[in-house]
């Protein structure tokens, strides 16, 4: 009983938090803003995945064939502008496709970054940065070439995800990482009866007791006003993915992690004029 109540307590505090935070934006752009949005109750989200230009032709281009192969081929492309840098195309691994495209600012600060981690060709995730520091990253997990995730930085640390778990284009989902010592503790809510708003009963904690955390585990966040605090460290695995229709059970485990940035070998200056 006392478990049950202080999952719903957290639930509360969750549908509060998450109705604080519904219209706020975490973007350098307008276009960028209007995408990561939350609509309210059922209004659809803006889920296209749309790649920002990047003029890999241009007769300021600076190509690097990092294997000295020949024939033209280019595995990092710099592509300048009065002398500044203001995308570049990587082709990690050297198919002659590109994997990743990076945007820069005035300041030559990284402000944007596509990826494609399944190697088709079009961008599975989408970071967006803010005077250099992540604000936030779109993420397309489930192979449909819609965007359904969308987490959300604060200072450069991960603070809340919402999810489109069935395709729909609706938020049904909303995580809270509330654990700055811990980044996979998050409370997770979902909305099963589709009115746009997570249920309190629905509320998984998954640094709690009923995630089946060990205990003796490191300690979590400060607790919720009213709710008995329990934070033991959460087993391998805070990714996007929907929990079950038990309050109590755990999310499913995540699709196959992707990193955070991908390495980008260091080019050759461009030569000076």
């Amino acid at each position: 009983m006392i478990q049950r109540a202080r999952v719903r307590g957290l639930g509360l505090l969750l549908v509060m938090t998450v109705s604080a935070l519904q219209a706020v934006a975490c973007s350098t752009t307008e276009a960028e803003a209007d995408k990561a949005k939350s609509p309210a109750n059922n209004q659809k989200r803006d889920t296209a995945i749309v790649h920002e230009p990047c003029d890999t032709n241009s007769s300021e281009a600076v190509k690097v064939d990092v294997k000295g192969r020949g024939g033209g081929r280019a595995d990092i492309i710099h592509v300048m502008r009065g002398g500044k840098e203001i995308c570049r195309m990587v082709d990690l691994n050297m198919d002659g496709k590109p994997d990743v495209f990076i945007y820069y600012d005035e300041q030559g600060r990284e402000r944007r970054r596509e990826q494609d981690f399944d190697r088709d060709g079009r961008a599975d995730e989408i970071t967006v940065y803010e005077n250099g520091q992540i604000k936030l990253k779109m993420r397309e997990t489930n192979f449909d070439d819609k965007i359904d995730t969308w987490d959300y930085y604060e200072n450069g640390r991960l603070v809340k995800r919402e999810r489109d778990s069935d395709g729909d284009g609706i938020i049904d989902q909303w995580w809270s990482f509330n654990n700055p010592a811990n980044p996979k503790c998050a409370i997770v809510a979902s909305d099963r009866n589709a009115d746009g708003k997570p249920d309190p009963d629905s509320v998984v904690d998954l640094c709690g007791e009923s995630y089946g955390a060990p205990k003796g585990a490191a300690p979590g966040a400060a607790p919720a006003p009213g709710a008995t605090p329990n934070a033991p460290a959460a087993s391998a695995s805070a990714a996007a993915s929907a929990p079950t229709a038990t309050p109590a059970a755990a999310p499913p485990p995540p699709p196959s992690a992707t990193p955070t940035a991908a390495p980008v070998a260091s080019p050759k200056q461009p030569p000076k004029k």
